[in-house]
């Protein structure tokens, strides 16, 4: 790359993609938290190549020079260098058994997985499986479940035992070979050396590289004293220079820290290559020998170093561990422990390195020409306390002094997820102790008492504390006093600094106070033992996993196990999505514009300083769009403009602001990077408003929906006499919440619209509703529907977040505004700043039920937050009606749900909408009647399991209980788990232990789906391939292998053998081929494509038949002609059986002008687009708990699903574990986190919003398809891709019965409140009465 071509604004990601074209590097979040974007670098270093992984979408492109960068693309690049080699053998190994082990769904992560095993194999050819797991902190998968992705990396391990359960194939131990696959170091980087300073200019930015050496540096930074200094530039993934707020939004309320960087840099200086900063040796500051790190040197090479000194001090090995937990592996190897530590000290950042190391006793030294000697080196808390660094000066090195066996230090740190998210609170704390027990020299350092994020804010030493615990024994008394005052100290500082999760702040720091005294006593209570250490020990276990399933192979290859027909291609990054389109000459680019003052009145939005801005053509705002009587996220059917704001796809002048980050415009530019820039130059003045709504009140009357007569807005349903069935039992009522989940698919929002001939508009667009954005877009475009072809690739993931095409609305129009082609891939922020998700709910219930635990009556109120509209609310809330009572008998029902409405977005259905909550609130009930009772919940929910009673069950109006295996699999599975042996097994270890507690829990789910219709067009080739175009949207869920195997099945009836599967293609999907599709989702688009697909294959077959006939009496005549030549001849004259291949009854055909193309519709005659059936499974989870810190590990799951016979059990058992880990996100992490003074949305990105790691899966995972009955419908299958995701209620239920019993042991028996998600902090809050009142830690010391 020529210099002066490199612009210091873009990323190595940007340049990838947009200049050399390698789309197989994805943009997933720009936060530098999901792994998609991941690829190595390497250089040659001491007579070898050495590797480092980043996140490209932080690492600026200036920052790669001198290094070799290696692609997913580039995998390949050796095999395909040969001639000989043929493209199926050309994918790398990794590549390979990735997709052949069912690791690839939707495909959009798996070129980051595909890297992330890379750099570790790599680093490390001989790495174990236990090494290979703890890689992929830095990676995000929604659909898989992570489960055959760690498989893949488990076995290349040195000590592989991998097993393909699902494809019965095992796996030789061991890496492959790297020389044989992987490229060669460039040789024109074997002698690159960073001798000269090199600079970059370009658009108003400098990047300046000095020399390596410090002298060069010091020059450079008197020259540039506002320069910026960096090394992997990873804190942009925190705070975000181009953040879409300007200042005239902040009136009234402060944006959270990490949303905005005021002091945006022009200059940046580059200190990565400065030789004394790179430097790791052994020194002495003062009479304190210990290791010196240079500034500059890699977080993940810190680590390195430490392991191996780890003999030299007590330390070290504490602040590796510690230091495995800090962001994720891709920014430690990107990011330097200065660059932490500068954040920490400049913004007041929550670092946990600050925070170990002011433990551990480190010391910091500067470099700068006027520097004493004296200010040159500080402490940690000298070097903390001032936010300024000296002037003309570069932090130069850390020395972190080396510690005596006699000292013990603990680290411990709390997060919403253990790895790749920030502390809530960390901690470092060293004593030392002498042969008689005397302590010394106490060091206690906490960070996250502050509330971080403004310069001033960071780690500090509760020397109180410290000063009381010098000289003194550690006994019971000695213990209590301290932890009392480290207590009220928390408390105070908390209690002045304000800011989130402060209750939990205040218990984190005592409870890690009460361990660390634990762990360095030897004379604790027995019960107390297992507090002494973290869960780290079961949350690194290696997982094992094991999946079964049994069925017949009579529609092969239909019910087969087949990997998806393109996971080679989405594991090698060369498959392409919509957004991996390439745009055309003259194509400019869109970026959102939100409104940021929900319940305030815009009175003027001022577009003219984004419009001077380089690269802006212009805009799109409400004045384009106009009012239409649509939803306003554009779902096709009026709402009374009543119930919301007038507009449609833009908020303007006199509108109210329905949520914080609504749409009121587009900015377009040359350049996505132009487009994002100028975003945050509009400025938006506003009459002042109301304090938002954003909690469900039900005192504020207008907020409830009325019932619509064209939608279900309000469900109603009443069975029975509740109120007398009341009258004459036991009863209990409480109340049950069920928060909200973002869709949080990796691929975001992408629209791409193309003006087309004769006023029309093409528009490819991530959607999973093509007739409801053909219908939208073409009333907003005021064009017919046939003018707006929707066109549908392949995206990543969407869960029914891709429903709304509010999105490609406003690209719609700004490509007929400007006559030009739009483009926009919604940035990770705006996208979850827009899209709702799953909503929240509150449920007041009162159920009566007899003595034995069978429910008699339930009452049931039910109020959702449907955001700022109806929008798509109103399915999740008929369906949490509908589905209230699961796999149970109530036999008499009083349910009403209503939709309030919030000053938060309109919001859309997610996967499993409605069921899962109605779980969560049925399985509360249940519970809350089994402790009314004094009973265990497994049993009362036992009593309460629909009977196999046919009679019992229609007298109980269940009149679609076709198929009822909910009983045989409870049954089933309760033996195959173990589960009464495992329950027994707890009772003990929780009676034993008082700081850890485990709970297990299984519960059953009742899923009812439908068909919907659906249509599928197959075209015949004279050579025997096939295309299929069909109206299901391919997202991840395998619908096209699945379409596959049942075409190549229905057609291979022809012939009595199937036709190959890589004889079927698919082409995209278009509203001008297909009109009138119906929106994929509910987890039966595979079904009802597959259905369509076959009725269009068995009306090929019926029209070929007599081709094949002919061509067979043709062949017979011939045969038979041939042995009577042959028998003239002297031969045996055997008659041959004419072999007819499918390639010449197709060109038979079109030799005979027969139709080579046939249409299949779906559609079920009851109800003309659907048809309905029930799905039953069952889920065992057993969990262990930290009683201190609320922490927790999933030990062990079992599923038992019916899928009646697969269409493809390789992928159906991907969707169900795939389902299973998105509810235990719900259930445990994913906090979505809201202003409530200005419904800012705090969780808009990785940073705050945690989904699921591979370290959040089950240690043991079981997985058994049930092979129930199912006649009638699609070749006997049933749906998965939804029904599983219930059953990670098990979890949250298994956490409550672990919470019971610790609070059982302080005497707290009463029923409490736990709502969804249990985080942490919501942990935290139910335990620490248990850690205040614990009798054994008043006197834990005998």
């Amino acid at each position: 790359i020529s210099g002066k071509d490199v612009d210091p604004s873009m990323t190595l990601l940007d340049y990838l993609r947009n200049v050399e074209g390698l789309k197989g590097t994805k943009y997933g979040c720009g936060e530098g938290g999901c792994g998609t974007c991941a690829v190595t670098l390497s250089r040659w270093e001491n007579g070898k190549e050495t590797f480092k992984s980043v996140n490209s979408c932080l690492a600026p492109l200036a920052s790669a020079h001198g290094w070799a960068i290696t692609t997913v693309e580039g995998l390949r690049a050796k095999a395909l260098s040969k001639k000989d080699t043929k493209d199926a053998e050309s994918f790398h190994p990794i590549q390979k058994r990735l997709a052949n082990l069912n690791g690839v769904q939707c495909g959009y992560c798996s070129p980051g997985m595909v890297m992330t095993m890379y750099q570790a194999l790599k680093k490390n050819p001989n790495a174990t499986m236990a090494e290979l797991e703890e890689q992929f902190d830095g990676n995000i998968c929604r659909c898989t479940g992570f489960r055959p992705i760690l498989d893949t990396a488990k076995s290349f391990a040195s000590d592989s035992n991998t097993v393909d359960h699902v494809c019965k194939k095992s796996y030789t131990k061991g890496c492959y070979d790297q020389k044989k696959w992987d490229q060669d170091f460039p040789e024109e980087l074997k002698n690159f050396k960073a001798t000269k300073r090199i600079t970059f200019r370009k658009n108003g930015l400098t990047w300046i590289k000095p020399k390596n050496s410090l002298d060069d540096l010091l020059d450079v930074i008197k020259e540039n004293p506002n320069g910026r200094l960096t090394v992997g530039k990873t804190s942009v993934g925190i705070y975000k220079p181009s953040y879409n707020v300007h200042e005239s939004e902040t009136k009234g309320w402060k944006p959270h820290p990490w949303h905005l960087d005021a002091s945006d840099p022009t200059t940046f200086i580059d200190i990565a290559d400065v030789k004394e900063l790179n430097s790791i040796s052994e020194a002495s500051v003062g009479n304190a020998k210990g290791l010196a790190v240079g500034a500059a040197v890699r977080i993940s090479h810190v680590m390195k170093a430490l392991k191996a000194s780890a003999g030299s001090s007590v330390s070290f090995l504490p602040l590796v561990d510690h230091m495995k937990k800090v962001a994720n592996v891709h920014v430690r190897d990107a990011g330097s422990i200065a660059g932490n530590l500068m954040l920490a000290k400049t913004k007041g950042f929550l670092s946990d390195l600050a925070t170990i190391l002011l433990g551990a006793g480190a010391t910091v030294t500067w470099a700068g020409r006027g520097l004493d000697s004296k200010s040159a080196t500080q402490t940690m808390e000298e070097f903390l306390a001032t936010p300024e660094p000296p002037k003309d000066a570069v932090l130069l090195s850390i020395h972190i002094p080396y510690l005596s066996k006699n000292v013990k230090f603990k680290t411990y740190r709390n997060a919403i997820r253990p790895k790749n998210a920030h502390a809530i609170t960390n901690a470092a704390f060293r004593v030392t102790v002498d042969g008689s027990g005397k302590m010394s020299g106490a060091v206690l350092a906490i960070g996250g008492l502050m509330e971080h994020g403004s310069a001033g804010d960071h780690a500090l030493r509760l020397t109180k504390i410290e000063s009381m615990l010098n000289g003194q024994t550690l006994t019971n008394d000695i213990f209590v006093k301290a932890r009392s005052a480290i207590r009220a100290a928390a408390e105070d500082i908390v209690k002045k600094a304000g800011g989130l999760r402060a209750a939990a702040r205040i218990a984190c720091t005592e409870a890690f106070f009460v361990r660390f005294c634990l762990s360095i006593a030897d004379n604790i209570e027995p019960e107390l033992a297992s507090g002494t250490d973290t869960v780290d020990k079961i949350l690194y276990a290696t997982t094992t996993a094991k999946q079964n399933f049994n069925y017949s192979d009579e529609h092969a290859p239909v019910s087969l196990p087949i990997p998806l027909q393109s996971g080679k291609m989405l594991a090698a990054g060369s498959a392409k999505f919509n957004c991996d389109t390439k745009p055309l000459t003259g194509t400019v680019f869109g970026a959102i514009v939100g409104a940021r003052r929900p319940r305030a009145i815009i009175k003027k939005i001022d577009w003219s300083a984004a419009l001077k801005a380089t690269g802006v053509i212009g805009y799109v705002s409400k004045e384009d769009v106009g009012e239409a009587s649509y939803s306003p996220m554009g779902e096709p059917y009026p709402i009374p403009h009543s119930l919301y704001a007038k507009t449609l796809f833009a908020y303007g002048a006199g509108d109210s602001v329905p949520y914080n980050g609504a749409p009121i415009g587009m900015i377009i530019a040359k350049t996505e990077a132009q487009a994002r820039d100028a975003v945050r130059l509009v400025v938006t003045e506003y009459v002042s408003g109301e304090k938002p709504i954003t909690a469900i009140d039900s005192t504020v009357a207008q907020q409830i929906v009325p019932g619509l007569p064209f939608l279900p807005t309000e469900f109603k349903h009443a069975t029975g006499d509740t109120k007398k069935a009341m009258e004459s039992a036991k009863t209990a009522e409480g109340i049950s919440t069920v928060g909200q989940q973002k869709h949080f698919y990796m691929d975001p929002q992408f629209a791409y619209a193309i003006p087309d001939e004769e006023s029309g508009m093409k528009i490819l667009m991530s959607t999973q509703w093509p007739q409801g954005a053909n219908v939208t877009i073409a009333a907003l475009l005021k064009l017919p529907m046939s003018n707006v072809d929707i066109r549908h690739g392949r995206m990543g993931g969407a869960f029914g977040g891709k429903n709304i095409p509010v999105i490609a609305g406003l690209v719609a129009m700004g490509a007929k505004k400007y006559e030009l082609p739009v483009y926009l891939h919604c940035d990770r922020n705006a996208d979850m700043r827009m899209i709702a998700g799953r909503p929240k709910c509150e449920a007041k219930y009162k159920v009566a039920f007899g003595s034995d635990g069978k429910l008699n009556a339930l009452d049931f109120q039910h109020k959702l937050s449907s955001g700022s509209s109806v929008s798509l609310g109103w399915f999740t809330n008929m369906s949490v009606g509908s589905a209230i009572t699961q796999s149970y008998l109530v036999p008499n029902r009083n349910i009403t749900c209503n939709m309030i409405l919030t000053n938060e977005p309109p919001v859309n259905v997610m996967r499993g909408p409605g069921e899962i909550q109605a779980s969560c609130h049925i399985e509360t009930i249940l519970e809350h009647v089994a402790h009314s009772l004094g009973m265990d919940p497994h049993e009362v929910r036992r009593a309460n399991l629909l009977p196999n009673d046919e009679k019992v069950l229609k007298d109980n109006g269940f009149t679609d209980l076709d198929n009822y295996t909910g009983l045989k699999m409870w049954e089933a599975l309760e033996k195959r788990c173990c589960y009464r042996a495992r329950a027994e097994k707890v009772k003990v270890f929780n009676k034993d232990n008082k700081l850890r507690k485990k709970g297990i829990c299984m519960i059953p789910v009742r899923y009812k789906v439908n068909i919907w219709k659906r249509t599928a067009l197959v075209n015949l080739y004279t050579d025997g391939t096939v295309c299929v175009t069909h109206g299901g949207i391919n997202m991840g869920q395998g619908m096209h292998v699945k379409v596959a195997q049942v075409v190549s099945y229905e057609l291979g009836k022809l012939l009595g053998e199937p036709v190959p599967l890589e004889n079927i293609k698919f082409n995209k999907m278009s509203s001008r081929i297909l009109s009138a599709q119906i929106f994929t989702g509910g987890s039966t688009g595979s079904e009802g494509a597959c259905e369509a697909a076959r009725r269009a294959c068995e009306a090929l077959v019926k029209r070929m038949s007599p081709i094949l006939a002919g061509l067979e009496e043709k062949a017979k005549a011939e045969s038979k002609a041939k042995a009577a030549e042959e028998k003239k001849d002297g031969g045996d004259g055997a008659i041959e059986t004419p072999r007819i291949s499918f390639a010449q009854v197709c060109a038979g055909a079109e030799g005979a002008n027969i139709q080579m193309t046939a249409l299949g519709h779906w559609s079920d005659t009851k109800d003309n687009d659907k048809a309905t059936y029930n799905c039953w499974g069952v889920g065992c989870s057993e969990i262990e708990l930290d009683v201190l810190t609320g922490e927790m590990v999933l030990l062990r799951t079992d599923l038992e699903y019916d899928s009646a016979k697969s269409l493809n059990p390789a992928i159906d058992i991907g969707q169900c574990e795939g389902a299973y880990m998105q509810g235990v996100g719900m259930m445990l992490q994913e906090e979505v986190l809201m202003d409530d003074n200005s419904g800012e949305l705090i969780a808009d990105g990785t940073w705050e919003y945690k989904p699921p790691l591979a370290l959040n899966i089950p240690k043991e995972w079981n997985v058994n398809f049930y092979s129930g009955e199912h006649k009638g419908r699609v070749l006997s299958s049933k749906a998965s891709g939804e029904p599983p995701l219930i059953l990670a209620a098990s979890v949250f239920f298994a956490l409550r019965h672990a919470i019971a019993d610790a609070r059982a042991d302080v005497g707290l028996t009463d029923f409490f409140k736990l709502s969804v998600p249990a985080t942490v902090t919501d942990r935290m809050a139910l335990l620490a009465p248990v850690v205040q009142n614990l009798k054994s830690l008043s006197k834990p010391f005998k």
